[in-house]
This record gives C-alpha cells, sequence and structure tokens, in this order.
C-alpha cells in the first residue's frame, strides 16, 4: 500500500469525509468491474457498488489496520453482491448481462457464466482484481488452501470449455 493511500485510510477513520472520497475515486473502477462480472448487470453493480460505499464509509472507524483497507473495501462489496445477485435471481429480472457489452469474447462470457457463483467470485477476485489466495481467503472467509483449490479447479473448468471441451 502507498504511503498516500495509507494517509488517505487513516484521516477516513478519523472522519475525513473528503480523504474517503479520494479512497472512492482510487478503487471504483476495479470495485465496478468486479461487481459487474458478479452481477451480471450494469445497474445491480451501481447498487452493490454504492451500498458496500455507504456501508465502508459507516463502518471505517472499525477498520483495524489501514493496510488492510483494500481487502475489507472488497469483503464488504462481495457482501453486496451477493444480496444483490441473490435477490435478482429471486425476482427473476432479465436484463441483458453486461458481459455482453464488455470487451470479452461469446467463449469466455459463456465459460465465465457457466462457473458456480463461488467459483466465478474466487477467479474474479484473482484475474480481474488481482488478489493473491491468502487474501481471497481473507475477504471471503475461508481456509487459504480452498481457494488455491478452488482457483486451480475453476480456471481448469474455463481452460477446458474455452478449449472446446466440456
Amino acid at each position: 500500500m502507498s504511503a498516500q493511500i495509507s494517509e488517505l485510510v487513516t484521516l477516513a477513520k478519523n472522519g475525513n469525509a473528503e480523504a474517503f472520497g479520494e479512497l472512492y475515486e482510487i478503487y471504483y473502477k476495479d470495485m465496478y468491474c468486479y461487481a459487474c462480472y458478479v452481477t451480471g448487470s450494469e445497474s445491480l453493480a451501481q447498487d452493490a457498488v454504492s451500498d458496500a460505499v455507504l456501508s465502508a464509509f459507516q463502518q471505517i472507524g472499525s477498520l483495524r489496520k489501514p493496510a488492510a483497507f483494500k481487502g475489507w473495501l472488497f469483503k464488504i462489496l462481495c457482501a453486496s453482491c451477493k444480496r444483490y445477485y441473490t435477490e435478482d435471481e429471486n425476482r427473476g429480472f432479465d436484463e441483458p448481462s453486461v458481459l455482453d457489452d464488455l470487451d470479452i469474447s461469446i467463449e469466455l462470457r459463456n465459460a465465465l457464466q457457466a462457473l458456480a457463483p463461488d467459483e466465478r467470485e474466487i477467479v474474479l477476485l484473482s484475474v480481474v482484481s488481482d488478489y493473491k489466495s491468502h487474501e481471497i481467503a481473507e475477504i471471503l472467509d475461508c481456509p487459504s488452501s480452498t481457494v488455491r483449490s478452488k482457483l486451480k479447479r475453476s480456471l481448469e473448468k474455463l481452460r477446458r470449455r474455452m478449449g472446446g471441451d466440456t
């Protein structure tokens, strides 16, 4: 973590809303991209990110280690995305997938959608958000070994689907 981000986190923990706003500007794009992949919907992704940011702003005083800010923020975002994804499934939304608009191949989009939600979440945290297995384990509250094995199996599933083997 850079010294600038660490300072912003410390200021935000002490109630500085402007510092929190700067942190939001730094992480918004990564958060939105991740939420789009998880929810499959631009509007749900926007809602999930908004809820996560509001929750993080309200809870930032409870953050123990400023160096853990990004992982802590994504942990809140993961929970928010899960709520929206589950609500969307229960409501039966028929909105076109945001994956249709992203610059990825149809094969990759279909392969990602074929993964179970927990597999897709681990792959996206690793590949899109560039987290290491121990960081993903912390975000998802599970053992690092579980993350590594699920990531390995999920990437193999993606390779097989992309290679034409199902």
